[in-house]
């Protein structure tokens, strides 16, 4: 059964994508070109808080700051929000070393009240400049923006120049936390306070907190995420209709507040419609947003990005740790997902492994599994991963490739020549009595509906795997079914027969399953 706070989750989910529409101003698009050793990055954001994840230098930060040039922000000095300021270049009076680089591109997308609109960036031979597709009259949209780094009070220098104000005849000016800024911080804090001030001389600023119930102290004295709670907060609680942009926000914070501070965040997008690009290496941050909320960014050796699809979670379980002590199996699409569950529907009872020690991950193109076995083997994980190619693939490049990399006898197909809805049908059309009643069909309705639809499709200029696909979804939909679910009842029924041709796919899974089993038992 769901948590309470999960369920938060899912209904804020529900209201921000309902939301989504009708927010005046909506950053849709960033494509960055040269930049940071980044030839070419394309982030599209689809839902009204987005989490940016991905290896170390694979372009979050990048991301995050590009987000910040989008918008002409109201109050900021003319060098705040902008490319020269964020991406500086280090260009000494003398020296020989300096920032080299070509022409650097940053494009926006845009939805804003006067509609659709794009901006663009170039820095070239002169300097940065804006353009705005040969529009005339147009000007950079504005927006309140708000951008949060790793940097506040953390080195000696700005600790050392907020305690001069200490030391000053002036007595720092005082001003009151409202009760809406200090509300968030009380979501998710042990305790409450009774006043929170910010102390301030010019442009030095220091937090001071006094508790419920006594204790007062300076945010010298307080926990790493004692003070990234109180001053976030502070700056965004009265914002309304902002782009909030915060770079690593687990840093200090402990998994539950993570997951509290995420519902919190989402609660005030819906509040005061916020926009919100987070960059974070926390599994726990990932999953408190929805599947088109993630971006994971993935940098190749020739400095192009590629934004993986949200939808792997085999493989970003696997690289953000959260696939455990799980075997992992990797396939292609649902049918044959359908049959890998089918098969161990036969094979865990068996072996008395839980099905949960299982995970199955899909909707990666055979050519790109080569790729994800060096990512697994680079952090320590090919031992726990099965590779399960379509029957079609069987002496491809992408098998090739993908023995180079994988983990020793890992690399498995499925039955037959033919993609898997070809193999299923003739599958099929081959059941018994008994196992037409699996399907809640006797022989002769399975015969006559196969049949039905073999007349009407297999003349068609599609494809025979397209057909075959068509056929098999056109069966399941007949049935109140779905194509995983045929897929499953098949492979199970055929997982039972000796003769069938997918025991070898049954003996090899068997085979991992207890090279895994014994690994594991040793291991703990």
């Amino acid at each position: 059964m769901p948590s309470l706070i999960e369920r938060r989750l899912q209904e804020l989910w529900s209201q921000l994508q309902g939301k989504k529409p009708h927010l005046p101003h909506f950053l849709a698009e960033i494509r960055l070109q040269g930049i940071r050793g980044i030839n070419s990055l394309k982030a599209t954001f689809d839902y009204p808080v987005s989490v940016i994840a991905g290896g170390n230098a694979s372009g979050k930060s990048t991301v995050l700051f590009a987000a910040a040039c989008a918008y002409r922000v109201p109050g900021a000095g003319v060098k705040k929000f902008v490319p020269s300021t964020l991406f500086p270049d280090y260009r000494p009076r003398s020296g020989g070393r300096e920032d080299h680089r070509d022409e650097v591109v940053l494009n926006f997308e845009y939805a804003t009240p006067e509609g659709h609109q794009s901006m663009r960036w170039r820095h070239a031979a002169k300097g940065w400049n804006r353009s705005f597709g040969g529009r005339k009259d147009a000007r950079q949209p504005e927006r309140l923006v708000y951008l949060r780094t790793l940097s506040n009070l953390s080195n000696p220098s700005e600790v050392r120049g907020v305690l001069s104000m200490g030391r000053s005849a002036q007595v720092p000016t005082e001003t009151a936390l409202t009760a809406s800024q200090v509300e968030l911080a009380h979501q998710m804090l042990p305790f409450r306070y009774a006043e929170v001030v910010t102390l301030s001389s010019g442009s030095k600023a220091l937090l001071f907190a006094t508790q419920d119930g006594g204790g007062a102290y300076s945010e010298l004295h307080m926990s790493a995420g004692e003070r990234a709670i109180l001053r976030l907060s502070q700056d965004i609680a009265q914002l309304n209709g902002a782009l909030i942009l915060i770079d690593e926000l687990e840093a200090g914070l402990h998994p539950w507040v993570q997951r509290l501070l995420m519902a919190q965040l989402q609660q005030l997008a819906l509040r005061n419609d916020l926009q919100v690009i987070i960059t974070t290496h926390s599994p726990v941050v990932l999953d408190a947003v929805p599947r088109n909320g993630r971006i994971f960014l993935e940098r190749d050796k020739t400095g192009g990005v590629t934004v993986r699809p949200a939808y792997r979670d085999v493989i970003q379980n696997a690289l953000y740790g959260r696939s455990g002590d799980a075997l992992n199996i990797l396939c292609e699409d649902k049918a044959a997902e359908g049959m890998l569950q089918g098969v161990l529907d036969v094979l865990l009872p068996d072996l008395e492994i839980r099905t949960e020690s299982v995970h199955i991950g899909r909707d990666t193109g055979a050519d790109e599994f080569p790729s994800h076995a060096v990512a697994f083997r680079k952090f320590g994980q090919i031992r726990n991963f099965v590779f399960v190619l379509d029957g079609d693939k069987r002496g491809s490049r992408a098998e090739e490739k993908l023995r180079e990399h994988a983990s020793g006898n890992s690399v498995f197909f499925l039955p037959g020549t033919l993609p898997p809805e070809g193999w299923l049908w003739q599958a099929l059309q081959q059941f018994s009595t008994d196992e037409a009643k699996g399907l809640g069909l006797s022989k002769d309705e399975l015969t006559a509906k196969s049949s039905q639809l073999d007349a009407l499709y297999d003349l068609a200029s599609d494809s025979p795997a397209q057909i075959a696909k068509t056929k098999l979804r056109q069966l399941a939909e007949d049935l109140g079914r779905t194509e995983s679910d045929m897929a499953r009842v098949v492979g199970r029924l055929e997982a039972g027969k000796p003769q069938s041709d997918i025991q070898p796919l049954v003996e090899n899974l068997k085979s991992a399953l207890l090279q895994w089993r014994d690994v594991d038992a040793v291991s703990h």
